[in-house]
């Protein structure tokens, strides 16, 4: 029988996170989580539960912030880590980034940053289907939210980072792009991949996960067993 000591690490474990704009007005109080490989998480809570800030301080994008414990793969590591950076993406909600850069542009980079070798084809799948393939020398400043979010998410299924964090995925996509989002949710967990999912989308959690986290007035509760019913989801934070 193995000694506690010896259980496998979690990918990702927070403890004691709190985040503030201003240092006497919280909006995240002691949240705390782990994340598995393989697995896709849910983070729900209603606009304004500081879902966004719990991700942009995880990726040293909000500075205002401090963990009592952030362990990456078993090792104590700082948000700003270039070893951590490396193991994270983030796609934002609202992302007005390299506003005269197109979508090609924007994966070179990518490709550099994250020392990626390029893959044509599965870039090319990415683009077919969030159905891109008309706007990739469009530059970014021109798209519509819907169009800029499907390039976001197709630099975030593009790459192959252990962890990715998505912020608000759905808002703005169509139909046919929500349900490739899906699709590549769960075939990016069943490659390896841990994703966290923050959304106020109850079908998201019902179609990509099998436990989430609830945040309401900046603290967490959980993990949960994800509902099979979208209303027994959104009761959560009714």
């Amino acid at each position: 029988m193995s000694a506690v000591g010896d259980a496998p690490a979690h990918l990702l474990e927070v403890e004691g996170l709190s985040a503030w704009y201003e240092r006497d007005r919280p909006v995240l109080t002691d949240v705390s989580f782990t994340l598995e490989a393989g697995e896709a998480v849910g983070l729900i809570g209603l606009n304004g539960a500081g879902k966004t800030t719990m991700l942009t301080s995880l990726c040293d994008v909000h500075r205002g912030a401090r963990f009592d414990v952030l362990r990456y793969r078993g090792r104590e590591v700082d948000p700003g880590d270039e070893r951590f950076k490396a193991a994270r993406y983030l796609s934002l909600a609202d992302d007005s980034s390299f506003p005269t850069w197109n979508l090609d542009a924007f994966i070179g980079f990518l490709e550099h940053a994250y020392r990626l070798r390029p893959d044509r084809g599965r870039l090319e799948e990415l683009i077919e289907g969030f159905d891109y393939g008309r706007y990739r020398t469009t530059s970014f400043s021109r798209l519509s939210s819907g169009s800029r979010k499907k390039a976001n998410l197709i630099a975030a299924f593009y790459l192959t980072t252990p962890l990715l964090f998505l912020d608000e995925p759905v808002d703005f996509l169509d139909f046919t792009a929500t349900e490739f989002l899906y699709r590549s949710i769960n075939d990016a967990a069943a490659s390896g991949r841990s994703i966290l999912l923050s959304s106020h989308i109850a079908e998201s959690f019902t179609r990509c996960t099998r436990r989430l986290y609830v945040l309401s007035a900046g603290r967490m509760t959980g993990p949960l067993t994800t509902p099979e019913d979208s209303d027994a989801v959104a009761a959560l934070v009714s």
